[in-house]
Order: C-alpha cells, then sequence, then structure tokens
C-alpha cells in the first residue's frame, strides 16, 4: 500500500510503498475514508528535531491524526465492531487515571502515543487504530466527518470550556478563520445564543465567516478592530504574539481567552496586564462523548465541514497548499 511517511527530521515525509499493517490485541485496522490535514502536521513536517518527551515518536512514521475509515480487520480480544462499519478516530486514553475516570480521555496522563503522533497515522491505504479510540459515523459522508476529530473537536472543547459565559447578550471574538475556526462559528450558532465576531485578514475569510454565521466582521489586521474591554470570550485560534496582545486588550472583566492555536505568540503576566478577574487558557482536543455530540450536530445538519479534496498521490501538494494557506476550510485526503 501506499503511505505518507516521515524517515529523518525536516525531511518533508515522502509518499512510499510499504506493507499493509495487521491491527495486534486490542487494535482495529481500518480501510482509509478521508484524512484531514492539519497545521500540527506542518510543525512535524517542517520545524521539529525530535520527538517531544511525552510522544516517544520513532521513525520512520506515518503522518495523518484527523481520520474517517472503514473497519477491515479486527485484533485479538477487540468486539463490537462489524466489517465495514464508518468510524471516526478520537483520542486514546488509559481509561484507568483520574482524567479518563471524569470522561475527560484527551488530558490523560499516559496515553502515551497516538494516530499520526507516535503510532502510524491515517495518510495512508490502511491504518490500524486502539479499539477504544473508535466512534461510529454511520450515516455521515467519510469525507465531511474526518475533520470532525479534530478541528472540529478541539473547537466543540474550548466552546464548551466557557459555555457559561456564552450566554444571551455576550460576545464572542474568534480569532482565525481557518480549520478549526470556520467549525468554531458554526457550533457557536448552533449551541449559543451569544453574539459571534469574526477576526481574519483577507475579504474572502470575512465573507466565508458571514456564510456560516457570524454575527459581524473585522479585519484582523486594523488597529481599530479590537475595543478595549469589549467582549466576554475570545476563541484565539492563531496564537500569534499580535493575536494575544489584542485578546488582553478586548477580553472583559471575569471574561476567558482560550488559546487553541499553537502560534509562538508569548504573553507577559503582571498587573494590569489582564483586566480584574478575566482568565487566559490553553486548551486540548476534546472527550470522546464531546465527539459523540459534535456528531449528532453534523447529523442534524448544524455543523458540516467545508472540505477541499486530495488524492493520496496529491499529499505533498495538499501540505504546500496548506502551508501557504490556501486552503479554505480543512483539507482532507482520500485514497
Amino acid at each position: 500500500m501506499q503511505a505518507f511517511r516521515i524517515h529523518e527530521w525536516g525531511d518533508g515525509g515522502k509518499l512510499i510503498d510499504t506493507p499493509i499493517p495487521e491491527p495486534k490485541a486490542n487494535e482495529v485496522r481500518l480501510k482509509l475514508g478521508a484524512n484531514g490535514i492539519c497545521h500540527s502536521d506542518l510543525y512535524l513536517l517542517k520545524e521539529w528535531k525530535a520527538s517531544p518527551p511525552h510522544l516517544k515518536i520513532e521513525l520512520p512514521m506515518t503522518l495523518g491524526h484527523e481520520p474517517a475509515g472503514y473497519v477491515d480487520k479486527l485484533g485479538d480480544g477487540v468486539e463490537g465492531f462489524k466489517i465495514g462499519e464508518q468510524m471516526l478516530v478520537t483520542i486514546a486514553g488509559c481509561g484507568h487515571c483520574y482524567y479518563c475516570s471524569i470522561g475527560r480521555n484527551q488530558y490523560c496522563m499516559h496515553k502515551g502515543k497516538q494516530i499520526g503522533m507516535g503510532l502510524d497515522g491515517a495518510n495512508a491505504e490502511y491504518f490500524v487504530a486502539p479499539a477504544s479510540a473508535l466512534v461510529n459515523i454511520e450515516g455521515l459522508d467519510v469525507a465531511e466527518a474526518a475533520p470532525l476529530t479534530d478541528a472540529g473537536l478541539t473547537s466543540y472543547h474550548a466552546i464548551k470550556r466557557v459555555e457559561d459565559l456564552l450566554v444571551p447578550g455576550s460576545k464572542v471574538a474568534v480569532i482565525g478563520i481557518g480549520g478549526l475556526g470556520h467549525m468554531a462559528l458554526q457550533i457557536l450558532k448552533a449551541t449559543t445564543n451569544a453574539h459571534i465576531i469574526a477576526y481574519a485578514r483577507s475579504q474572502k475569510s470575512l465573507d466565508f465567516a458571514m456564510e456560516l454565521g457570524a454575527d459581524e466582521v473585522r479585519d484582523s489586521t486594523k488597529e481599530s478592530s479590537y475595543e478595549s474591554m469589549s467582549v466576554d470570550v475570545v476563541l484565539d485560534f492563531v496564537g500569534s504574539a499580535i493575536t494575544i496582545a489584542n485578546n488582553a486588550k478586548m477580553i472583559k472583566p471575569l471574561g476567558h481567552v482560550v488559546l487553541v492555536g499553537r502560534g509562538t505568540g508569548v504573553f507577559e503576566y503582571k498587573h494590569n496586564s489582564l483586566p480584574y478577574g478575566a482568565t487566559m487558557s490553553t486548551t486540548f482536543g476534546g472527550s470522546k462523548f464531546e465527539l459523540i455530540e459534535l456528531i449528532a450536530l453534523a447529523k442534524a445538519g448544524k455543523v458540516k465541514a467545508h472540505i477541499t479534496k486530495f488524492k493520496l498521490d496529491e499529499i505533498e501538494e495538499a501540505y504546500k497548499l496548506l502551508e501557504a494557506g490556501k486552503i479554505q476550510g480543512r483539507g482532507v485526503i482520500i485514497p
């Protein structure tokens, strides 16, 4: 089969022929339906010089952590799945630590390697996943469903963390209308009554935001777009030094800034750098139960990933377009 694999840090990855993987105990092999491509992939391809200690990545490794696929073969001890079933793959936790016990598997203290981040990923004709990470998506288009596992779920979890502030009359700023931001707009519209302000750099993205349900849009390159202490929640899908500084300016007392984007911005905290009572926090992924809720929204037609499809043999071009910011919504790899 073909798979897009990294052989050495910084090599940019390459599509090669490799054996079809066999599922081990408690694993399931899936035939690729679609895999969303993510900026996290670009960091791994271009910037990382070694594995982060908690991931323990050993090269070579197949890239791809946002997959949907069809059950193809069951490993020993796996029950409850049928060959051909459509599945998403989410973050697999250990199942017994504190965070798994409270239903927050994405924060598991022992989760270790994940699909495309330590384990061989889904930019391949076939891939293997832990059975405990699978969630059924029968009735959804696999290409549109794949981004729900990361772009959708990460956005959904970030919103759920601040839902107590997203009440009628509140204002929420969405910074960046890319793969995650375009999902966040739809989730906000479907689950809250907050006034949604979308920030983006191009008119095309601003028009896109209005189509997706933003109540108003603002040019993120203009200083006048950021009113002091004007919003209750900021969802920052960029994370640059500029966006973080503007977040701190915009947020109201007792408001909450959620930093979702993995930019390299730094925030220097000191007295009066934030209004009294305001919070600035990080976030990561989403839980399996939150993914199930998100799938329900997708099945109801309230949330839909806007996708650009690329064949597996077009993957290198797809990553170039992603890096250049030329993919609106989410790019997905299909067989």
